[in-house]
């Protein structure tokens, strides 16, 4: 049978056992503290109704000295006259039985009890401990995922998985191994929730950057494609002009033949001024809205009816293939490495 016994320390440690005579065949001490766990052991046993293999008593328990004999209650009619013999100096005092003992189970070796932490000078596991540091595991390996994922656009897996990893190792670390399965259900659950979190986070980061995009109604692009056009026509003469929109042709996949000298003055007679404008900031915002007929209520309304847009991304992230098998390996992970398992 499978005994669980927890030492007054706060260790738990288990092991298989066949019971002689309902008892334990043999003596276990507490890997943590050394401390003696037979007499639990074999509460446990008495608890359970398991008897197991039979054995002669004197192979099971310390034998005692006999108990002395009792007088009898009626005093003895016959008298004897003689003296005891003085005890002499030569004679060797009485020697007690020597306890017999436990016989070890079959295939078994006795433990040897381990010298307690006090002595060796090793602190106790402490659950508390381990419960701080799978918070700071799970919250540091969090933060990079989140940062990661942010600034490079992608879900990279082994980083999730990193999530379990670091939490088990903060709980394990802290905790001072003290692997008990709660702890380890704790921290796997701290995985989980750091790696919705910052998904979270990033799917209303991006969410934010749209809604700016919908106010900003393409000015913010505009400026910038702006400054990239009077970068490349510094001069504005039409030789820089031409080898602008031949440029722009045959990137479009068009004919670079196909740019006659009336679209380099008309360029340069009305696109490009506009395009000065918009780099130098001569052109403001309301003046950009004004010109293309852009209503900025209207676009403020759009970006905030698109609520469920952003949910929609948030559970595109949360239910995802890849990031359902990362989270599940990072808090099988993180019970694992916790747990001792």
């Amino acid at each position: 049978m499978e005994l669980k016994v927890q030492c007054d320390c706060g260790q738990k440690f288990k092991f298989d056992v066949e019971p002689a005579n309902g008892r334990m065949p043999f003596a276990i001490n507490c890997p943590a503290c050394g401390t003696d766990g037979t007499e639990k052991a074999n509460v446990l046993i008495q608890q359970s109704g398991y008897v197991g293999e039979s054995l002669p008593v004197a192979q099971l328990v310390a034998a005692a000295p006999p108990p002395p004999i009792a007088a009898a209650a009626v005093p003895s009619r016959l008298r004897i006259n003689s003296t005891a013999p003085a005890a002499s100096a030569h004679t060797p005092p009485p020697i007690a039985p020597t306890p017999a003992a436990p016989r070890p189970f079959p295939g078994m070796a006795r433990p040897t009890a381990p010298a307690p932490a006090e002595a060796s000078g090793k602190k106790p596991p402490n659950f508390w401990l381990g419960l701080v540091g799978g918070f700071l595991g799970v919250f540091l390996g969090a933060t990079i995922y989140f940062l990661v994922f942010k600034y490079s656009g992608h879900r990279i897996g082994l980083l999730g998985i990193g999530v379990g990893f670091l939490g088990g190792l903060g709980a394990h670390f802290l905790g001072r191994g003290e692997g008990s399965k709660e702890l380890g259900g704790i921290t796997a659950i701290l995985a989980i929730a750091g790696i919705i979190i910052a998904q979270y986070l990033v799917a209303l980061g991006w969410w934010h950057e749209a809604v700016r995009d919908i106010e900003d109604a393409g000015y913010a692009t505009s400026v910038t494609e702006a400054k990239e056009v009077v970068k490349a026509i510094p001069t504005g003469s039409d030789a820089e002009i031409k080898t602008y929109l031949v440029k722009q042709a045959t990137d479009d996949g068009e004919d670079a033949k196909s740019v006659s000298d009336n679209d380099v003055k008309e360029f340069h007679d009305k696109q490009l001024p506009e395009f000065q404008d918009l780099a130098s900031g001569k052109e403001t915002k309301e003046q950009y809205f004004a010109k293309n007929n852009i209503d900025p209520k209207e676009m403020k309304k759009v970006a905030d009816e698109g609520e469920s847009t952003f949910k929609g991304i948030f559970l595109l992230l949360l239910l995802g293939k890849l990031n359902l098998i990362s989270t599940v390996a990072a808090a099988g992970l993180a019970y694992r490495m916790t747990a001792n398992a």
